[in-house]
């Protein structure tokens, strides 16, 4: 063949390599919600226009969205494809009974056996090993929990049936987590409330956000959600699965309906929360179920399936009862700081208040070896118990006369029994790994401030370390944030004679602000006086103005780079040559100067 024929046909396997997004669909014969849901559920995402290589982007367009030939292959090979066309053919068949035939009775037939899709074969392809499935639940997780909290509404998108799937597994996960005694970090934010677990040696993070009324907007499409959800649902759920297994718990575990009326999500799966009464009554039931159960009764399982591999009657059922009853040590190295964060608030029982995120905190609690307790009847201590060692409430400031005024006279009930703290102490204990004292942590007192620890560098830690404890003592010395000491004049409100002129014209909150930034910045500049005082070198201090100089250079010669870049050819050349007799001039300068230094010399 001829050259230019070869070149011809290696641009056409090359052009062939993208396909765009309305051609598979026509090969595939899919819809566009179809085609998007089959795509996320795969995990193929489109080529940006930049990947594409410059010899061919001529012949291909901006707006258009492109797919590489082996992405059309994964998906020409998909088995959920013949499920789509069986719903398909299902949603006829019943708009055809109910519309024009009106045959009631097969409309309900075709209902009970409307065909299903599962995505069990797509998560064992995309995750052959659990620790890439575990490494992927920081997302999962994520958008789980925010799912659950969401109303139903099938109109926008919104299915009840994953609403109930997902607190189903957000509370089974949550479980797993205080059990094991997993959890590690946590933080407060604006968003909510983010928790990190270590699991099979990953660091897993998740939010749970603030109780708040939904906003439905209509920009937001809820329909591709429901499909990353229904997506997530099946990982979570085969994560959960093979972790209860590796740890010797049951899943799903059994739910208690007394503890579940009462809505304690996580806790509902708990015995150590049910009367004895109700657990003696439990236990009679569950004998005599077993003692009815027969041989005839029990269920066999077809060897060819591969989905019921886990339910197989096996000849070593035996060693696998054995395996099930003691649990499985992972390959975690069980460290001074593990050992630590398990039994942090042993021997310590806290009372949560209803105003309280009693979610959040009882599973960091119960994970850290605490006890809980609360105002109910399946709680194990009652508020007036004198074990009880910490009370967890808030007294905000402007309605402490009226609405607050019980919490009060039990607070000076208990004065000297037990301690009143914020949630924020237990988070602070949590990330610090030790019990801080509670005196900065009390009601009616401005709280330290609350730093995140998901930050992994040791000289951001030393500094934030630094930062915290200056600004801390600042504020403590100021009557104006610590409300426990009277309102006197002190030597530290002198400092602050600046903004009285301005206080008029500023809010409450500005005037504040105003105040704790002076603070942080004096507190830091005294510092940083200190630090170079008692390390003070010439040597040293020298050395630092030509690291300083020599950095600013640096800086520059970058700056004046990126500028060339974006100039054109010409204004390039023309720089060029600017610099060029610049550098001239400065070497014919130089030699005229060693000349007459070795004339002087001489």
């Amino acid at each position: 063949m001829h050259i230019h024929k070869l070149k011809a046909k290696a641009k056409k396997k090359n052009q062939e390599k993208y396909l765009t997004k309305r051609k598979i669909q026509k090969k595939l014969f899919l819809s566009e919600s179809e085609f998007r849901r089959l795509c996320i559920f795969k995990g193929i995402y489109p080529k940006d226009y930049k990947d594409i290589p410059l010899k061919l982007r001529k012949k291909f367009y901006k707006n258009k969205v492109y797919y590489t030939r082996s992405d059309f292959k994964k998906l020409s090979n998909e088995k959920i494809i013949q499920d789509f066309r069986k719903i398909k053919t299902g949603l006829k068949r019943y708009k055809k009974y109910k519309l024009s035939l009106e045959d009631n009775e097969k409309c309900k037939s075709i209902i009970r056996n409307f065909p299903k899709y599962k995505l069990d074969h797509i998560i064992k392809e995309r995750f052959p090993i659990l620790v890439y499935a575990v490494e992927q639940l920081n997302d999962a997780l994520t958008a789980i929990i925010a799912y659950s909290f969401l109303p139903s509404n099938e109109n926008i998108g919104i299915k009840n049936n994953l609403i109930n799937q997902s607190i189903i597994l957000r509370n089974h996960f949550h479980y797993y987590t205080y059990k094991t005694n997993k959890i590690k970090k946590g933080f407060i934010s604006v968003k909510g409330y983010y928790l990190q677990a270590e699991i099979l040696q990953k660091k897993i993070t998740w939010l749970i956000p603030h109780i708040f009324t939904p906003y439905f907007d209509k920009s937001i499409d809820f329909k591709v959600i429901t499909n990353f959800i229904e997506y997530y649902v099946t990982l979570l759920r085969f994560v959960l699965y093979k972790l209860y297994r590796l740890d010797g718990l049951s899943y799903p575990p059994k739910e208690y309906t007394d503890l579940k009326n009462e809505k304690l999500n996580h806790l509902a799966f708990d015995k150590n929360f049910i009367t004895k009464e109700i657990a003696n009554e439990l236990e009679a039931k569950e004998s005599t179920e077993q003692n009815t159960l027969d041989e005839s009764e029990i269920p066999e399982f077809e060897e060819t399936n591969q989905e019921n591999e886990i339910n197989e009657p096996s000849k070593n059922d035996e060693k696998k009862k054995k395996i099930e009853t003691k649990p499985i040590e992972h390959d975690i190295i069980n460290n001074d700081n593990t050992k630590s964060v398990k039994n942090l608030f042993k021997n310590h029982i806290f009372y949560i208040h209803s105003n309280m995120p009693f979610d959040v905190l009882s599973i960091i609690i119960l994970s850290c070896g605490g006890t809980i307790c609360w105002n109910s009847l399946y709680s194990p201590y009652k508020y007036e118990d004198k074990n009880i060692t910490h009370e967890i409430l808030e007294v905000s400031g402007e309605n402490m006369e009226t609405q607050n005024s019980n919490k009060i006279n039990n607070i000076n009930e208990f004065a000297y029994k037990r301690s009143f703290i914020q949630p924020q102490y237990i988070f602070d204990c949590l990330n610090s790994n030790k019990i801080l004292s509670c005196e900065d942590y009390n009601i009616n007192k401005t709280l330290p401030v609350h730093l995140s620890p998901f930050i992994d560098d040791d000289n951001y830690k030393d500094l934030v370390k630094k930062d915290e404890y200056t600004i801390n003592k600042m504020l403590s010395e100021d009557p104006q944030y610590n409300k426990s000491i009277p309102k006197n004049k002190t030597n530290s409100q002198n400092q602050y004679n600046n903004y009285n002129d301005n206080e008029n014209d500023m809010s409450e909150d500005e005037y504040n602000n105003a105040i704790r930034q002076k603070l942080r910045n004096d507190a830091l500049n005294n510092q940083m006086e200190a630090e170079n005082e008692n390390n003070y070198n010439p040597q040293n201090s020298i050395k630092q103005e030509n690291d300083l100089l020599n950095v600013k250079k640096i800086n520059n010669q970058e700056n004046i780079k990126r500028n060339k870049l974006a100039l054109s050819k010409k204004k390039r050349k023309l720089y060029n040559r600017i610099e060029q007799a610049e550098n001239r001039q400065k070497l014919t300068i130089e030699k005229f100067i060693k000349k007459n230094k070795n004339k002087k010399s001489k």
